[in-house]
């Protein structure tokens, strides 16, 4: 029996497989330490400042990244090894001119005096980590080569927590949001000087004289179009929050919604990684017809209702006696909220599986307009709610949006299947409704 194991471990997928299970465990797990970490060594004011920061972090590397990857994986596959130097390399010029455009808002923010100056450095520098290790992420999963892929998200978003973790412990003086900064930036490096050691077997050399090809990046922007909305869109269910608070009810109270929020998107990131896995046969499924497309939905529904249940209920109970433990009272104040965040990130990470549904097929103009409803439907209640009922009315706000996610998904989806999964004609893509690759917080 061992000797079938190990020969099973020795396959070449096997062993890819298991070694990207552990990696994404590492990473998912390193989100909860982190959390606990800052919520342990900050104080509540500078946990808001830490939630306010990822949140502008997470909507600038949108319009740095611009979606440009759902263009650049199109025809990255079929490419020679030097059409994918050159498909980078125009990646990387439209990359570094919306960078010099973020940096000059965020020069004006700092001269305004809407963003600390203090932060604005580590900002950008941890802004172009991000985005290079991000996308050069996306560049090894596409050219075949998941593990390599895994070890440079590790590197960008887990190993250096399990440093700082030590290193806090360690050296009090330590014990600031700079040092988190310093980390997540050092990472972020590592990640990128790994994932060029990755990629250097492509003929880089071929890339002398050459000049970007602007007609293609105007062909991958127009492509993108629809993904920038349909991730815009997620970005406000997500983060518009952490901004209404800080507006209506101060610093404090955003770093105990951050430290609850911050979590649960963790838990959504691992159901984003699960739901990934589905996503193929979904596809396949619906090519198909409409058992196979039923087929196929089966068990992800499952699947994923086990994972939201099993893993929204151990929050719940675990969250009170471990917040005792650690003495964190500040935290264990707003538990209430925390309970009622629970029921919007159970459904957030169900709507992974009508999402995939209509994402396989193609009626991605119902895809694009049930994430930009439910980021209207989030904004709305948290300018309404949180003036009102604090970070319990953005709990709320945040329920009834990624119910209305759901629920809407969910009726396009069973619309599909009464159709037998066949849709006639097909329409340009409006991208993955998640990305759990996507920024560590």
């Amino acid at each position: 029996m061992r000797s079938r194991v190990v020969d099973l471990l020795r396959r070449p997928a096997v062993a890819a497989l298991v070694a990207t299970l552990i990696l994404r465990v590492l990473t998912l797990g390193s989100r909860f330490l982190l959390s606990l970490l800052l919520a342990r060594m900050l104080s509540p004011a500078e946990m808001g400042e830490y939630g306010l920061l990822t949140a502008a972090l997470a909507f600038a590397l949108l319009a740095v990244g611009l979606e440009f990857y759902s263009y650049t994986y199109r025809e990255m596959v079929p490419a020679s090894p030097e059409g994918r130097t050159r498909i980078i390399a125009n990646q990387f010029t439209l990359g570094a001119l919306a960078l010099f455009a973020v940096g000059l808002v965020l020069g004006g923010l700092v001269v305004a005096g809407s963003f600390p100056a203090r932060l604005a450095p580590w900002f950008l520098i941890i802004l172009i980590t991000e985005h290079a290790s991000l996308e050069a992420t996306r560049i090894l999963i596409i050219t075949s080569r998941p593990v390599r892929a895994y070890v440079g998200v590790f590197l960008r978003g887990g190993i250096w927590v399990y440093v700082i973790a030590a290193l806090m412990f360690a050296a009090p003086s330590t014990r600031t949001l700079e040092t988190v900064l310093v980390w997540w930036a050092l990472g972020g490096i590592a990640a990128i000087g790994f994932s060029a050691l990755a990629l250097s077997d492509l003929p880089w050399r071929s890339l002398r004289g050459y000049r970007p090809d602007w007609e293609a990046i105007r062909t991958g922007l127009r492509t993108a179009r629809p993904f920038m909305l349909t991730a815009g869109g997620a970005l406000v269910i997500s983060y518009v929050d952490r901004f209404v608070i800080d507006q209506f009810v101060g610093r404090d109270a955003l770093g105990i919604y951050t430290f609850y929020s911050t979590i649960l998107i963790g838990l959504w990131s691992l159901g984003g990684s699960l739901s990934h896995q589905f996503l193929p046969k979904v596809i396949a499924g619906y090519n198909k017809g409409g058992e196979a497309y039923r087929a196929a939905l089966r068990p992800f529904f499952w699947t994923m209702l086990a994972l939201a249940s099993g893993t929204t209920v151990l929050c719940g109970v675990a969250m009170g006696p471990m917040l005792a433990m650690l003495g964190l009272s500040a935290y264990a104040s707003g538990l209430s909220v925390f309970y009622a965040m629970l029921p919007g990130i159970f459904l957030r990470m169900m709507s992974d599986v009508p999402s995939y549904a209509v994402y396989a097929a193609r009626s991605d103009r119902s895809l694009l307009a049930c994430n930009l409803g439910s980021a209207v439907v989030s904004t709305v209640l948290n300018l309404v709610l949180v003036p009102r009922l604090g970070i319990l009315g953005a709990a709320l706000a945040s329920g009834v949006a990624s119910a209305a996610l759901f629920f809407s998904l969910a009726g396009f989806a069973l619309r599909k299947l009464r159709e037998n999964g066949r849709e006639h004609g097909a329409s340009a893509s409006a991208g993955l409704p998640t990305d759990p690759d996507m920024l560590y917080p």
